[in-house]
């Protein structure tokens, strides 16, 4: 039966292009076939590409780190078709494979002996229309400089409180080594389905919440004379006004990660090594 690769890449690295174009190269010679995303495809002179709203595939290989991990995860239209992750970035806390075992890994994933790991994705809404997915996180921030918004917070419809500060941030289990960490917000097993809600500058000190993932968040922006912004991931940008409803809950729609080793892994909590080791 044909298998097909969707590939995709970091492009401001000339290494993760080489990376790339030598793994398709790889694959093509062993008769699978291999689409390309399609600013890599011109980059690569590999042939052909699609847009990632259109790559679908078995499997699909990232080279780079986790910006590239993000991207793909919120642009192709299957959601959970399996994403191998080969680290080409600074940091890689969603990469798992080296480039030298990129080819072995596919060849395993396609035997059947690789674990397929399942990560938690919010939703985002605006007056209750869906917007876009997110991996890591949802952040609302001010969109006039040094001006601090006044937010409100709904859990289940229901106010939990009102604050000022230079705005909030919502992530995932995945998503709370990320933005929200730098916010003061605590490392979360990927395993557990919460929502991490923690407050950028706020005026008055406002520890970080825990909140279960069964239940549904709704943030509005109580000052008329000022303009949110809400970002997802990075890459989804809308604005907040008065008049809107920003709504959060757990997607129905997973990622989904090809990995190596046998048991789930535990790279959220080893970040706290990390930060011993470095002083931070």
């Amino acid at each position: 039966m044909a298998f097909t690769v969707g590939l995709v890449s970091r492009l401001d690295d000339r290494r993760a292009l080489d990376v790339a174009a030598t793994l398709a190269k790889q694959l093509r010679r062993r008769g699978i076939s291999v689409i390309s995303e399609i600013e890599l495809a011109k980059r690569g002179r590999l042939g052909g590409g699609k847009d990632l709203s259109d790559l679908r595939a078995d499997l699909i290989v990232t080279v780079g780190g986790d910006g590239t991990v993000l991207k793909t995860c919120m642009s192709i239209p299957e959601p959970e078709t399996p994403i191998l992750t080969v680290n080409m970035g600074r940091r890689g806390y969603l990469t798992e494979i080296e480039p030298k075992m990129a080819y072995r890994s596919i060849n395993l994933f396609m035997k059947g002996k690789c674990r397929l790991e399942k990560r938690n994705k919010l939703e985002v809404l605006l007056d209750g229309r869906h917007v876009v997915d997110a991996l890591n996180e949802l952040v609302v921030s001010s969109g006039s400089p040094a001006k601090m918004l006044d937010l409100q917070l709904a859990v289940d419809s229901e106010s939990l409180l009102s604050f000022r500060g230079d705005g909030l941030i919502v992530s995932t289990a995945t998503g709370s080594t990320a933005y929200s960490l730098s916010a003061g917000g605590p490392i979360v097993d990927s395993a557990v389905e919460v929502f991490v809600v923690s407050f950028i500058c706020p005026l008055d000190y406002l520890p970080p919440a825990v909140i279960s993932m069964n239940r549904s968040l709704n943030i509005h922006l109580t000052n008329q004379k000022l303009r949110a912004l809400v970002v997802a991931d990075g890459r989804s940008q809308r604005e907040l006004t008065q008049n809107m409803s920003l709504g959060v809950r757990k997607s129905e729609n997973y990622s989904v990660f090809v990995r190596m080793s046998s048991t789930p892994s535990l790279e959220s909590l080893s970040r706290l090594q990390e930060m011993e080791r470095t002083g931070l």
